[in-house]
């Protein structure tokens, strides 16, 4: 565990079109031949995503070149984009670097890449062996955060094993994202996941009401009410794990339905004052969802049980803020060269306690 002066962003995604690694790092033993749905690759991006317009969005923003194809050469530009926005995020000590496992059906069975049309499937994957092979190299500035389906099996293991091995690589939190992965917070498999997770000291952050990016497969799981419920439980049985919400739980925009962040609130400031339950505030300075960063920010006495992450490459949008910020705090947080750096400054700008900044280095393993 790092000191608690430390600033960590916990929510930095890694993520190329077509990527194959070969390093002196190992591998997963559950991860021998990459993605499962595609074998081979490390890290893939879906015909599907690359038709989303969020995703056309945020490639312009970045300044990746249109011309260029998925593959090798949209990879290595993408590769140097990621590397010019950590090495800048100055006021960041550590980040979070995040492996996304494929989608699997209720059976546990890979669909692999979604085509343009397609009801389900993964629209992006990246493997843990990639993720920590990064980490590995940069251990004092990267930290390495897995994500394991809880539906898994490979070889007679389940997903519980390939947690226990992640741990003992060094992994400091599990990603999930429930509306695209499918997974049901009441599935054996999940609860036995989140069981085996406390037992470890890993903690999850899960992603919980609206998503942009990737495609929404299973909105049903959109709402952390029936996630809540299990971790009751597992608190009655002093098996809970550190558990962090991803966005809070807001919805993508303000016409859409809020209940599952004020229940997530509730339950924050009620029956889980006391409990590893905390609401996290990355891409709340993203378009759709500025209005709840300044909510949040307004609310003090929720400070206490929130952490600050990013969610790069989420782009920062401080036009939405003209009546909160000056308009030469709006323009020194945009000629920053980071997105993270732009995130961490915006937040802190917004009003948000300093705790909030520094949470993640006494919860993260």
């Amino acid at each position: 565990m790092v000191g608690e002066s430390v600033i960590i962003d916990v929510h930095c995604h890694v993520g190329y079109t077509a990527r194959r690694v070969e390093s002196g790092v190992p591998r997963f033993s559950f991860e021998r031949d990459g993605a499962a749905g595609t074998p081979g690759f490390d890290s893939y991006m879906s015909p599907r995503l690359l038709r989303r317009p969020g995703f056309f969005f945020v490639r312009r923003w970045l300044g990746v070149d249109p011309k260029l194809a998925p593959g090798d050469d949209l990879d290595r530009c993408i590769e140097a984009i990621n590397e010019r926005h950590w090495s800048a995020a100055e006021s960041i000590d550590r980040l979070v670097l995040l492996a996304f496992d494929e989608y699997r059906d209720d059976a546990g069975r890979v669909i692999g890449a979604a085509e343009r049309g397609q009801r389900f499937g993964t629209d992006q994957y990246t493997s843990n062996s990639l993720v920590r092979a990064i980490c590995t190299a940069r251990p004092d500035r990267y930290l390495f955060g897995a994500s394991i389906h809880p539906y898994r099996t490979q070889d007679g293991r389940d997903a519980c094993s390939m947690l226990t091995e992640a741990a003992e690589a060094g992994a400091a939190l599990v990603k999930w994202l429930p509306i695209h992965q499918n997974i049901r917070a009441e599935d054996p498999r999940t609860i036995a996941f989140l069981r085996k997770a406390a037992e470890l000291g890993i903690p999850m952050l899960i992603h919980y009401g609206g998503e942009m990016t990737l495609s929404r497969q299973h909105m049903e799981f959109e709402s952390p009410i029936p996630l809540l419920g299990v971790l009751r439980e597992l608190r009655a049985g002093g098996h809970m794990p550190t558990v962090m919400i991803a966005h809070a739980a807001t919805p993508s925009f303000r016409w859409q339905s809020d209940a599952g962040h004020r229940a997530l609130v509730d339950a924050l400031l009620g029956e889980f004052a006391d409990a590893p339950l905390y609401g996290e505030i990355s891409a709340l300075g993203a378009f759709g969802r500025t209005p709840w960063l300044r909510r949040l920010a307004r609310r003090k006495e929720l400070h206490d049980k929130l952490v600050w992450g990013s969610d790069f490459p989420i782009p920062v949008m401080t036009w939405a803020f003209w009546r909160h910020l000056d308009c030469r705090t709006r323009r020194q947080i945009n000629e920053l060269p980071s997105w993270i750096e732009r995130s961490y400054r915006l937040a802190h700008a917004a009003g948000f306690d300093d705790a909030v900044f520094h949470r993640a280095a006494t919860l993260l393993a």
